[in-house]
């Protein structure tokens, strides 16, 4: 029970996408149902059809209900008439009476042939009608889901980033998608029109034969217990095949993207028997589901067949103890066949389809009910300028149950350079995290002008910050988009100007599109110091008042050390600097140097008042410098 509410739940939710197209939605109902009605009036032309060719070729009984001769086909009655005619031709009488006899039948064909032509283009028209709007609706509740999941994605934190791996999320946004279209599909499809029709067929049905039609409930209990049985594995496993898909996506995306690694090392087998793996689990998961979709469908199909039998076996009977006439029962067969029958084995059929969608669905649901857990407080303010000083008041952070920061009290005044120094997982980089808030802080508080920057709007923050990494990052895209990140309104003479000053405008303008030219993914046509002077010619165009320099020479050559280190000059002017540095030599003119060790900061002063210090900053200058 718990299991069809939460189906109902996550349906429910899907329509409700379907809000803001609303009109649209109420047009394609109303076309699904005029088309239904035009379907359901062309099947009840079937009993005066039916009875009028039954009735050219039968005897009236003496009570006047009609009864079939013997041995006798109905399909020869017009000729068998004729036949009759042509032995009695010398009796005018009777031919008169045949002739108005052929007449008014052929008037009756032709009058009900009409009537089924005149409802032949409406049903094309609201049949067209239908599917056109309802595939709208679908396909425009699938972009909004799409957008509303990019847009709910991109502000969560980076700790939720780095715990979830890429490939599973970008199969989510795939995988989990198509197969949400899938339940659209048939959420806008059969679970709207078939009822449609099974009730127009229930109605049509009483007004053949109400008897016959109570027998036709009898098959609604035999559908729908083994449906409801199967539904649920397919939804069980088919959430088990996604998961696994997205193993599947992470493993090919690991494999491309460290390609260079995986031939270096001559690793290709491994690699092509860890994609089996994967391929092979998620082969398992998928035959499970498909196993119970069989099951599922052939139920179906059986007790369909089986009804339909019963139903020709029962209006048989019926038709032979004159209980009801041949039209009735053709029209009750046909549209307990075309209408109810069908009807029912479609909804059964898209319940497991729509229980395998909704796998995807609910696991689409569950990005877009994580919360970000870094958001603005509703009493934020704007930070317009900085006019003090940055303070780091015992501040203390960690990583899940891992404590990487302890204690740390530290103030930089505005307009100081400050280097932040330490040997391999001292807490650098995640010290320097905390202010642009990637993360907050387990403990204590960061302020800037007194105030705490949790009380800050985040948007506002970022505008005061721009960061240079050694781990570069370029779209796939154009220079001239590229450094545009830095900020979205600069004229392209700006671009220029922050191309210049990061030396890296005479190169690209070297090149056949200029700053028209694609970078390649990730900036794979640049090598590594055109990369970063890029990144720098961003943060030169953003001209923020903070600047954070993670490590931004340290994986470079010297000449292209050179060039870097003279744009980071310009970038750095007037600015307060968070500088990490791997090589010490480059700090050395530092305002302040602040040594980190275990988490915790144990010196700070200048370069030479360390090195007299005869502690931790000598010992790493010392074996830096003999290095």
């Amino acid at each position: 029970m718990l299991k069809n509410n939460n189906m109902i739940r996550e349906c429910t939710r899907l329509f409700s996408y379907a809000k803001p197209h609303w009109k649209m939605a109420i047009l394609t109902l109303i076309c699904m149902g005029l088309f239904t009605l035009f379907i359901g009036a062309q099947l009840a032309l079937i009993k005066p059809v039916t009875d009028r060719l039954i009735k050219g070729g039968t005897i009236s009984s003496s009570s006047g209900i009609y009864s079939l001769q013997k041995k006798k086909d109905s399909r020869d009655a017009v000729s068998r008439l004729r036949q009759k005619a042509v032995s009695k031709i010398k009796d005018t009488t009777f031919s008169s009476k045949l002739e108005k006899l052929s007449r008014k039948m052929t008037n009756s064909f032709t009058y009900i042939g009409i009537l089924a032509a005149i409802l032949a283009p409406f049903i094309f028209a609201f049949n067209y009608l239908q599917q056109y709007l309802k595939s709208h609706v679908m396909w425009s509740v699938l972009v909004d889901i799409r957008n509303q999941l990019c847009e709910h994605l991109l502000p969560q934190s980076l700790n939720y980033f780095e715990n979830k791996k890429s490939g599973e999320l970008i199969s989510r946004l795939t995988n989990d998608i198509t197969a949400t279209q899938f339940g659209l599909m048939i959420l806008f499809d059969s679970v709207l029109l078939q009822p449609m029709r099974l009730l127009c067929g229930l109605g049509l049905a009483f007004y053949f034969s109400w008897k016959l039609s109570l027998f036709t409930f009898v098959i609604f209990p035999i559908v729908v217990i083994p449906v409801l049985i199967f539904g649920r594995k397919i939804k069980k496993y088919g959430r088990r095949s996604l998961m696994h898909l997205g193993e599947l996506t992470d493993a090919m995306r690991e494999m491309f993207t460290g390609i260079r690694i995986v031939k270096a090392f001559k690793m290709e087998n491994e690699e092509s028997i860890e994609f089996r793996n994967i391929n092979s689990r998620f082969f398992k998961r998928m035959m499970q589901t498909v196993k119970a979709k069989a099951l599922n469908a052939s139920t179906t199909e059986f007790i369909y067949s089986l009804g339909l039998a019963v139903i020709i076996i029962l209006g048989g009977y019926v038709v032979t103890t004159n209980k009801i006439t041949p039209g009735e029962l053709g029209g009750f067969v046909a549209v307990t066949g075309f209408m109810i029958l069908t009807s029912i084995k479609k909804l059964a059929k898209c319940y497991g389809s729509l229980q395998e969608s909704l796998a995807g669905a609910s696991r689409i649901f569950e990005l877009l009910d994580q919360k970000p857990s870094i958001t603005d407080s509703p009493n934020a303010i704007e930070l317009e300028k900085i006019e003090k000083d940055i303070a780091f008041k015992k501040v203390s952070f960690s990583y899940d149950t891992q404590l990487v920061l302890k204690d740390i009290n530290l103030t930089v005044d505005k307009g100081q350079l400050v280097a932040i120094v330490g040997e391999s997982g001292a807490g650098k980089s995640t010290l320097l995290d905390l202010v642009p808030r990637f993360y907050d802080p387990l403990n204590g508080t960061i302020e800037i002008d007194g105030t705490d920057i949790r009380l800050i709007k985040r948007d506002s923050l970022l505008e005061q910050i721009a960061i240079v990494s050694q781990q570069t990052f370029l779209f796939n895209r154009s220079f001239n988009d590229n450094i545009l990140y830095g900020r979205k309104s600069a004229s392209l003479e700006e671009i220029e100007d922050a191309a210049k000053a990061a030396n890296i405008h005479d190169f690209i303008t070297n090149l056949p599109k200029g700053y028209d030219t694609l970078v390649g993914e990730q900036g794979v046509k640049l090598s590594g110091g055109q990369r970063q002077r890029v990144t720098i010619a961003r943060a030169i165009l953003k001209n923020a008042p903070i600047l954070i320099l993670d490590e931004a020479t340290s994986s470079l050559d010297s000449e292209s050390e050179k060039l870097v280190q003279e744009a980071l000059d310009n970038l750095m002017r007037g600015k307060t600097i968070f500088v990490i540095a791997h090589r010490l030599s480059t700090i050395r003119h530092a305002d302040r140097i602040v040594v980190l060790k275990n988490g915790c900061i144990v010196e700070t002063g200048t370069h030479d008042e360390l090195i007299e210090k005869e502690g931790e900053y000598k010992k790493l200058y010392r074996i830096q410098f003999e290095t």
